[in-house]
């Protein structure tokens, strides 16, 4: 499969996870994931709903997030730490200069208004489980 072929699928599954996550759906959890033995960090995460354009020069828009710059153009795959599942995030943003964001100790997920920003921070209790799919950027 070609590489680009791959990114619009990647970026198709996004699209479609942010439309759920806008609705508030929820995939069931099971309980059977064990996050850390498949590669899963926890990270602390915060919502932001300001600015035009990101890092990589594109628009805002929901299912991108801020991240290190060591992650530019990955993609960010978020549980709660209860183990539901909170979508695919493209990783095409990297926050203010001198903060968390860039530093690699927070995960900002954008939102289009601060009531879907309170939301997330509600559902997440500012904590993540994160496993980073590495993109080209």
């Amino acid at each position: 499969m070609s590489k680009r072929l791959i990114v619009c699928i990647v970026a198709l599954i996004v699209c479609l996870v942010s439309i759920g996550a806008e609705r508030r759906e929820r995939i069931p959890y099971d309980n059977s994931i064990d996050f850390e033995a498949n590669g899963f960090t926890i990270i602390n995460t915060t919502a932001y709903i300001v600015g035009h354009h990101t890092y990589d020069g594109s628009a805002v828009y929901s299912g991108g997030c801020a991240c290190s710059i060591d992650h530019i153009g990955d993609t960010a795959i978020l549980y709660t730490t209860s183990g539901h599942f909170l979508g695919y995030y493209i990783c095409n943003d990297t926050g203010i200069e001198g903060g968390g964001v860039r530093a690699g100790k927070v995960l900002d997920i954008y939102r289009c208004n601060m009531t879907h920003a309170k939301g997330w921070m509600k559902l997440t209790g500012g904590k993540v489980y994160v496993k980073w799919i590495e993109g080209d950027g």
